[in-house]
């Protein structure tokens, strides 16, 4: 986890243990309930860690003790090319290494979207059947427990 850690831009990548990890960006936000005040980092994906010009994810969140991580989208309506953005971060093996335990992948935006839609439900599968990764879609303002 530490070497995959300092692949990345120093700038980018925040260790944090605070009781409530705060994500927020075009009006959505999320916000990790870290009860045990674990040791986690925030990392800054989009114009950060990751600077090309293909999709990916705004934010990550790895949980050290649990090798969790975390991939948020924050969106406003959109949740579809949100989902696109999370399946692209999990495709990325400079964001998705073997030492990641747990992958879920979060998307947050305005409640104008049914949750049990055919696409969500198609994606749900998708995510844990090509990735090994869960897929959740979440109303802003998001609570989420870790």
């Amino acid at each position: 986890m530490k070497s995959w850690l300092k692949s990345l831009p120093a700038k980018d990548v925040a260790k944090v243990t605070e009781s409530n990890i705060k994500f927020e960006e075009n009006k959505s936000k999320i916000v990790f309930e870290n009860k045990g005040n674990k040791t986690c980092y925030k990392i800054n994906v989009d114009g950060g860690a990751v600077t090309d010009n293909e999709l990916r994810c705004d934010k990550m969140l790895v949980d050290e003790a649990l090798a969790a991580f975390y991939y948020v989208e924050l969106k406003g309506e959109n949740i579809e090319h949100a989902i696109k953005q999370l399946e692209a971060s999990l495709k990325r093996t400079a964001l998705t290494p073997v030492c990641a335990k747990s992958k879920t992948s979060i998307a947050v935006g305005k409640n104008h979207f049914p949750k049990t839609s055919t696409l969500i439900q198609r994606n749900v599968k998708l995510f844990k059947k090509a990735y090994g990764a869960t897929l959740e879609v979440l109303s802003t303002p998001a609570r989420k427990s870790i």
